[in-house]
């Protein structure tokens, strides 16, 4: 009895062990190469700016700003000394005075201008895989990485 049990029991391992290894004798590969494939994709980035212009338009009352810095000079100088011209040099340095004060923009318009800088952004996706199996060679797509040479087992 003891005979037969031993039989069957080598008898079942023999044959699960013979289809098991069936099973990855017609479904496994060599890797043979390896192609890793990128997706790139464009992104636009927005910034935005403040942009204000001034207009600096011309007075017509520039003239009348050096008359009058020329009047205003003219009395300073005579008040302050009594001599003869000095009225005229004060009307001169307060005629340069009016000429040489900085003109402010009479109207200022701000606006927000918005730019994009594009940007080219690589990312991984797959790889693609040569396989060389006992009938034929396939081509297959993986997340995973193989190196050369690498024995696989195809589902």
């Amino acid at each position: 009895m003891k005979k037969i049990t031993l039989i069957a029991v080598i008898f079942i391992f023999t044959n699960a062990s013979m289809s098991f290894a069936g099973q990855f004798r017609e479904k496994w590969g060599v890797v043979m190469s390896i192609t890793p494939v990128s997706v790139i994709t464009n992104y636009s980035q927005p910034h935005t700016k403040i942009i204000c212009n001034g207009s600096n338009q011309t007075r017509s009352n520039d003239f009348a700003n050096i008359a009058v810095g020329g009047l205003i000079g003219s009395v300073i100088g005579n008040k302050l000394s009594d001599v003869h011209g000095v009225g005229t040099i004060g009307a001169l340095f307060g005629s340069m005075m009016a000429i040489n004060s900085p003109q402010k923009p009479q109207a200022e318009t701000c606006y927000e201008r918005t730019y994009y800088s594009n940007k080219n952004i690589t990312k991984f996706s797959h790889y693609n895989i040569k396989v060389r199996t006992k009938r034929r060679i396939l081509n297959i797509q993986s997340t995973n990485t193989y190196n050369v040479h690498d024995v696989i087992y195809l589902n």
